[in-house]
């Protein structure tokens, strides 16, 4: 049943996904309403101690960055649980390699303006889809191992608290508009139950490879 919901719940949030990627491609409406009103608000937080404390957690949550501490707790995963540590790695990897098909289908243009200038299209972004992707593997990991539920959910929202700065430092910035980073919300969040939900036949793919992955999952 975990499965099942897991698979609905992540081709839900694909869907919305989609849905919003084709409403950016046609340039809805409704899309350039919340972009021109969220980059007008955001215009007004703008100074020199804001831009100063934005690019350092978008550096941060930069995939570069974001990659190697995704390589970090793979290797840390490793020796104790190899098909989490693949699981894991596959899921950014594989997703980060999306998001550039994403990007290359849409074809949406940077706004104007950009505090801090940076290439390549827009939509969705990299590092909102990477810094997603990385606080759900950290969840994953180590939620288990607390009981303290109320530690459990304080550190759950620490690392929703997080997504949302880094989204927020990408429209603060100027490098991505607001329905940008909603869609790599979207995408990540999908993407990641999607792969979760068929843990069992990447299970039995990684024994092609590593036999001692399936077996250790057995024990």
């Amino acid at each position: 049943m975990q499965t099942k919901r897991k698979l609905i719940g992540g081709g839900v949030l694909m869907t919305l996904f989609g849905a919003l990627a084709v409403s950016v491609g046609i340039r809805a409406q409704w899309v350039q309403i919340i972009d021109v009103q969220t980059k007008s608000a955001f215009s007004t937080l703008i100074s020199s101690r804001n831009t100063t404390v934005f690019r350092m957690i978008a550096f941060l949550g930069s995939p570069l960055i974001v990659l190697i501490a995704t390589g970090l707790l793979c290797i840390f995963l490793w020796p104790q649980d190899r098909h989490a540590s693949l699981v894991i790695g596959l899921i950014q990897l594989g997703g980060s390699g999306l998001v550039e098909v994403c990007k290359y289908i849409v074809q949406r243009p940077r706004p104007t303006h950009q505090l801090i200038a940076d290439t390549g299209f827009s939509f969705p972004s990299g590092h909102t889809f990477c810094t997603t992707i990385l606080i759900l593997s950290l969840l994953f990991v180590f939620l288990p191992r607390i009981q303290d539920q109320e530690i459990r959910l304080a550190w759950t929202l620490v690392g929703i608290l997080w997504i949302g700065l880094v989204a927020f430092s990408r429209v603060y910035l100027g490098d991505h508009y607001a329905t940008d980073v909603l869609g790599s919300v979207l995408l990540a969040s999908g993407f990641w139950l999607v792969v979760r939900s068929q843990e069992n036949k990447l299970i039995l793919l990684s024994q092609h490879f590593l036999p001692q992955v399936a077996h250790e999952r057995s024990r």
